[in-house]
């Protein structure tokens, strides 16, 4: 009977060293990149095409494990305490000094090498001194675009062209604005005609008339939008500001609102993919996570996302190119430097005059006439 029984333990072990080895097999093939990014920006439909691309370049089944940005914050924490692998800060977060996400180490750098279509970006997304130190690249830009004026093209015969017309009282009661303070105290600087510099320095702006100009703007508000505007923020409305999110789906609603050109510029934002020290020692998942990056700037991405879905501009120049004339007219402007488009770059704040421009907005908000209907959605 033990020798009969022999051959069959020496199959079951055969077995099982078999199933053993598979599933080590198995597991050294599968990885997982956690992305941190704003919501929009890692559609379902992207992701499984990124993951088939993986499995077949590298024979890995990658799992995408995708966390939304809520606050703008919430990116030097997940870096900090290595809960993300690539992150979508913008450019004014980088090298906050709060943050200093270069200097601290929180950062990896990108081999361009591994970054084809870095080449199809347009010129002023190359070597951004927000993602570059020494020569070398910690991050590329993916997204960019103004926290602009648009309004309802029912509602003007000519485009408004400048901040001022929020304060008209012809539209008091039609308008709806960010509920972000740090924003909105710049667009009433560049309203008041103070100087970019002005942008960022909290004790040219910490006056009377400032302060009431700035409640002033709550106060005629019809309502608050919070993150990213949407359809059913703006829908019926006259006038707005915007990260452009919602151009789309008013479209499909029966109403065509478009950009305005306010002579005092715009304050404008570059969200970048920059990768967190948690890859450091992971050569795989961080040649992974370079591919993502190079994915999302490809020409379909951008196109895809960007252009059809967001209706924001790209950084991809060939997608700039290849739009239809419906989409390049959605674009703000096809570059940073496009002499059309007076576009300023939020700048970066120290932690005394964030805090006082946070100062500035709370007492604006408890100073503006209880009218104000403005909605706080979670």
């Amino acid at each position: 009977m033990a020798k009969f029984l022999e051959p069959v333990r020496a199959a079951i072990s055969i077995g099982l060293i078999t199933m053993l080895t598979s599933m080590c097999v198995a597991t050294e093939n599968r990885q997982t990149l956690r992305l941190l990014v704003w919501e929009g920006y890692a559609p379902e439909l992207q992701r499984e095409q990124f993951k088939q691309f993986i499995l077949a370049k590298y024979s890995i089944s990658l799992i995408l494990q995708v966390n939304y940005i809520r606050d703008a914050e919430d990116g030097f924490q997940a870096l900090r305490l290595k809960q993300a692998d690539v992150v979508s800060p913008a450019h004014n977060r980088i090298n906050d000094k709060r943050f200093k996400m270069i200097d601290s180490g929180l950062l990896l750098p990108v081999n361009i090498n591994n970054i084809p279509n870095y080449s199809r970006l347009h010129p002023s997304f190359k070597q951004l001194k927000h993602l570059t130190k020494d020569g070398v690249v910690y991050g590329l830009p993916f997204a960019w675009g103004p926290y602009g004026l648009i309004y309802n093209s029912d509602v003007f015969d000519e485009a408004p062209n400048s901040w001022n017309v929020l304060w008209d009282p012809k539209f008091h009661g039609q308008y709806s604005i960010a509920n972000y303070g740090e924003i909105n105290v710049f667009l009433t600087a560049l309203a008041m005609g103070y100087s970019e510099a002005a942008l960022s320095d909290f004790d040219e702006l910490d006056n009377p008339e400032f302060k009431a100009k700035l409640a002033s703007l709550i106060s005629h508000a019809q309502s608050l939008w919070v993150g990213v505007d949407s359809a059913d923020d703006l829908y019926q409305k006259s006038l707005a500001s915007s990260w452009g999110f919602s151009l789309p789906e008013l479209k499909n609603r029966g109403e065509i609102w478009r950009w305005a050109y306010p002579k005092e510029g715009v304050p404008g934002w570059i969200d970048n993919h920059v990768m967190s020290q948690s890859l450091a020692g992971k050569p795989t998942l961080k040649r992974i996570a370079e591919e993502w990056i190079n994915f999302t700037i490809s020409e379909d991405f951008q196109s895809s996302v960007l252009v059809q879905a967001l209706g924001t501009n790209p950084v991809n120049m060939i997608t700039s190119k290849s739009a239809t004339l419906e989409q390049s007219q959605s674009f703000y402007a096809t570059s940073l430097n496009d002499p059309a488009a007076a576009i300023i770059l939020m700048p970066e704040l120290d932690r005394r005059t964030r805090n006082g421009f946070d100062n500035l907005w709370n007492h604006a908000l408890k100073s503006s006439s209880p009218s104000t209907t403005a909605v706080t959605k979670e």
